[in-house]
């Protein structure tokens, strides 16, 4: 399988220390060690810190083809954890990936590659120079599958970033925790009840094929919008948590890893199940 992911490369600045994130690496990162093709598109400055990210892209088997590198600093988020180890984010704006531009080497590489998979979210949206990219990409190339994930962040979202997610996915992963945030911005009414929200929202959204609903410490359901099956995880591993950063990025990549591979949905929720855990029991979003 053949993925490219479109969005963020930051850094995550823990008080102690910097580790390499964003949601679209790390799902590239995790789809890389289990032995799909992955390219991130993304752009970092020529600075210290950009120059170790692609360090990192080499290190994980990220391929950086459709890097860019401009005058901007690379991008940089503050995290800090609660009692319950649950992150708090604070992205600082205008950095490199938030001016990735709509070149036509990025586009003509896009065309080359014809990746299985493209995948965006919302927080690439928050800029006007990359949102345009995204709807340049989107509005002349077509996808055989696009995989977006609802991950919001503080004032880093609205509701035309929420509608091209909507829009434009065949598999939309998205937490019980943001749900409330889709009736609030009107883009749809159901609240977040498992048994409720996912098939609404693939009623709302007829291109929507797949729902990926993660549910914290209860686990995860799955709904399939072609059989209106709605699939539900068993409850997750006890297992010591260090931190939840990029769990959720490594539950998606590694459920489209193996649906994409031909798993039954409910296997490939177990795959995905298992590989979270590991993550949750790391600092890193990536402990490969």
């Amino acid at each position: 399988m053949k993925t490219v992911a479109f969005g963020e490369l930051i850094w995550d600045v823990y008080p102690d220390e910097a580790v390499i994130g964003g949601a679209p690496f790390n799902f590239c990162a995790h789809l890389a060690h289990l032995g799909d093709t992955a390219y991130l598109a993304s752009a970092t400055s020529d600075d210290e810190l950009g120059r170790q990210a692609l360090q990192h892209l080499r290190r994980h088997g990220v391929r950086s083809e459709l890097m860019q590198v401009n005058n901007h600093p690379t991008g940089r988020c503050m995290v800090t954890l609660n009692r319950q180890k649950i992150p708090h984010f604070e992205v600082l704006t205008d950095t490199a990936y938030d001016n990735i531009a709509p070149t036509d080497a990025l586009l003509d590489g896009l065309r080359s590659i014809q990746p299985d998979v493209f995948y965006f979210n919302t927080l690439i949206q928050r800029s006007a120079c990359s949102r345009h990219t995204l709807e340049r990409i989107l509005d002349t190339i077509r996808f055989p599958q696009i995989f977006c994930d609802i991950n919001l962040r503080q004032n880093c979202f609205d509701r035309d970033s929420l509608l091209r997610c909507l829009q434009s996915a065949t598999i939309l992963k998205v937490s019980q925790e943001e749900a409330h945030f889709l009736p609030e911005c009107g883009v749809l009414e159901a609240g977040d009840a498992p048994e409720i929200f996912p098939a609404e929202l693939s009623r709302r959204y007829p291109n929507i094929r797949l729902v990926v609903y993660t549910l914290g410490r209860h686990g995860s359901a799955v709904y399939d919008a072609g059989s209106g099956v709605l699939y539900r995880s068993d409850e997750p591993e006890n297992v010591p948590v260090v931190s939840t950063v990029g769990a959720g990025d490594c539950y998606g990549a590694a459920f489209l890893h193996g649906y994409m591979a031909g798993q039954s949905i409910p296997d490939a929720i177990r795959t995905a199940t298992e590989r979270s855990n590991l993550v949750v029991s790391h600092k890193e979003a990536v402990p490969f």
